[in-house]
């Protein structure tokens, strides 16, 4: 007999018998954690955490997705771990990605193919654009990739930096920051259909003279919401095994074309502008270092996060350096004049040296568009799905498709705002969309360095190298760098993003006034209004 069954039998002899007299307890509550490592057996007791001891609102005085309105789990859940839904009634994610696909997911959360580097090029130079390339990655990019690492396997759960705020800087900057991120994502989502649609448009136009019509322009863009949609609804592996084959298709003409090149310049590569365009270069290579975050969004479908996230931060970096280092390198010996670079060169390059590869990059264009808007949809609707989930937006917005056990109320809004969205100006989308995601990124650093204080005992699978010191040191420059970037946005858009966040804080303080309500009417109790957690 094993000890745990003699455990059980010893249990079940003293509760038979009769001279026994145990006093019934009430059911006490405990915190808890979850596990990535052992997903059978998700409650944990756990050490109380810096938070306990704050006296700043903390974590666990927020509405939590699981559990009570405290975040806590009864004893007696023990028994339904089993089950497919959690105490809070919602289905538990099948964590489904692994270190391989995260780094592909990664990979078109932040780059995306090569194109739009022909701008730096022009700008700079190949020498200063191969050197940031190389160097960029680990400098700039790392930072935000480490932040990530460290809150998504610190807070595993689906919702990313609308959990981070919220937790780090309370109950008003979460509210700030979910809208930011929700109008951030509205612009951003429709601007891929367009993308979409202006490569298949220059890939027939270029390779067989054939031109698009409005109507067939909209049916291409509708064809790329409609993949999209299909493959989110049906769950994250099917979006994380599209990365991997995506990811593969549109490096691939790349990797090829230095071995299709037959004479090697390498002096070409030390070209320098007289005098650089700075401003051009800057904003280039640093926004296609950017959003790493995502990568928090889908926490909840990871697997063993502590082991899981640096890993896959390892192998996007390499995907991303091969990914502008390469056509950079064999370009420019290609076409070694860079004032003559813009928008449509690395096709052009490509078509020179072998019309089958400029075939193949124009349509890796097309698939590295359609790859990010699928990686886009699946991260954007899960911070969706959470600001539902805690009570910030209609609760039929948190509906999830139990079958697939996906945020589907979030992917079909997302859906339907994307085409009503995709017709209005793609330069008016993409500055809405700067302003918005610079916000909710200086939001995410700050509840990053807080977080660090208030819950520095906190149990964290993946901590930031350097302690204290080295969260300030990763942190410092990018809030610097995104601080001048809002401030250098011209009135126009300060007064409409400045309104807009106006409206959201008035609406926080409406907000507040109706849950203060609804909680006396209730008692405090559980909510007792109808769940929509799953179809």
């Amino acid at each position: 007999m094993t000890t745990a069954t003699k455990k059980k039998t010893a249990a079940g002899t003293e509760a038979s018998s009769p001279s026994t007299h145990v006093q019934a307890q009430p059911k006490r509550t405990i915190r808890t954690r979850f596990n990535s490592k052992d997903e059978s057996s998700h409650l944990h007791l756990v050490p109380p955490s810096s938070a306990d001891r704050s006296p700043l609102k903390s974590w666990r005085n927020l509405p939590s997705p699981t559990g009570d309105r405290y975040g806590r789990v009864s004893e007696g859940d023990h028994e339904s771990d089993h089950m497919s839904t959690d105490s809070g009634g919602h289905r538990r994610k099948s964590r489904t990605i692994n270190h391989i696909t995260l780094g592909f997911i990664a990979y078109f959360a932040v780059a995306a193919g090569p194109f739009g580097v022909e701008d730096a090029v022009r700008a700079a130079g190949a020498y200063p654009v191969l050197l940031a390339v190389v160097l960029l990655p680990f400098t700039w990019g790392l930072p935000q990739a480490l932040m990530t690492a460290e809150l998504s396997t610190m807070i595993d759960e689906n919702g990313g930096y609308i959990l981070w705020v919220r937790r780090g800087l309370g109950e008003y900057a979460g509210w700030v920051n979910a809208f930011n991120c929700i109008a951030s994502n509205v612009c951003d989502l429709p601007t891929y259909p367009v993308l979409f649609a202006s490569y298949i448009e220059a890939f027939l136009a270029s390779g067989y003279g054939y031109a698009l019509s409005d109507v067939e322009r909209w049916l291409v863009k509708l064809s790329a919401v409609v993949f999209v949609f299909i493959s989110n609804a049906v769950g994250m592996r099917a979006v994380a095994l599209a990365s991997v084959a995506m990811s593969l298709f549109v490096l691939a003409p790349f990797v090829l074309e230095p071995m299709s090149i037959e004479t090697f310049n390498l002096a070409t590569w030390g070209s320098v502008a007289p005098q650089i365009n700075w401003s051009l270069f800057l904003s280039t290579i640093l926004w296609n270092y950017q959003g790493w975050d995502s990568l928090g969004c889908v926490a909840g479908e990871v697997q063993d996060g502590g082991r899981t996230y640096p890993i896959a931060i390892l192998i996007a970096m390499l995907l991303i350096t091969i990914n502008y280092a390469f056509p950079v390198a064999a370009g420019i010996m290609v076409q070694p004049d860079f004032t003559t670079w813009k928008e449509g060169t690395l096709e052009t390059i490509a078509m020179t040296v072998a019309p089958w590869l400029g075939a193949w990059v124009g349509a890796a264009a097309v698939v590295a568009t359609l790859g990010e808007f699928n990686v886009v949809m699946a991260c954007s609707s899960r911070a969706l799905w959470a600001t539902a989930d805690y009570k910030m937006l209609p609760r039929f917005l948190s509906i999830e498709w139990q079958r697939y056990g996906t945020p589907i109320a979030a992917i079909l809004f997302q859906t339907a705002t994307t085409l009503i969205l995709m017709s209005f100006s793609f330069e008016f989308l993409v500055i809405m969309d700067t302003f918005f995601n610079n916000v909710t990124l200086l939001l995410e650093f700050f509840a990053f360095l807080r977080l660090k204080y208030v819950e520095k005992d906190t149990e964290r699978p993946f901590v930031v190298p350097g302690g204290n010191a080295g969260a300030w040191a990763i942190t410092i420059p990018k809030i610097l760098v995104l601080s001048g970037v809002l401030l250098a946005q011209d009135v126009t858009v300060w007064t409409f993003c400045g309104s807009f966040n106006i409206v959201v804080s008035l609406s926080y303080v409406v907000w507040r006034r109706f849950q203060t309500k609804q909680s006396s009417l209730l008692g405090d109790t559980v909510d007792k209004h109808p769940k929509y957690d799953a179809i």
